[in-house]
């Protein structure tokens, strides 16, 4: 009779034991698993992110290169306005 409980007990205890380390094995792997998850969407935000600063930077550049051509056009409009009212 007390091998039985003996073995009851014992069989009791080593299957709870399991259970925590199965458990707490199970959680890390899932911990892991969602850290490498969030580590690829990181990468693809940060990889986006710099193609907009990229493109950003070029749209700038062109609207500088605009304003110029309307600074441009807009003084040789004031040149040829002057021309007009100089030959009225």
């Amino acid at each position: 009779m007390d091998n039985i409980v003996i073995t009851a007990l014992f069989s009791f205890v080593s299957t709870l034991v399991g259970y925590f380390v199965g458990s707490r094995k199970s959680n890390a792997e899932t911990d892991r698993i969602v850290l490498e998850n969030m580590k690829g969407v990181i990468e693809v935000y940060t990889q986006t992110i710099e193609d907009l600063k990229e493109e950003v930077s070029e749209l700038k550049k062109e609207i500088k290169e605009y304003k110029s051509c309307i600074n441009k056009m807009e003084d040789e409009l004031k040149q040829f306005k002057k021309q007009i009212n100089q030959s009225v």
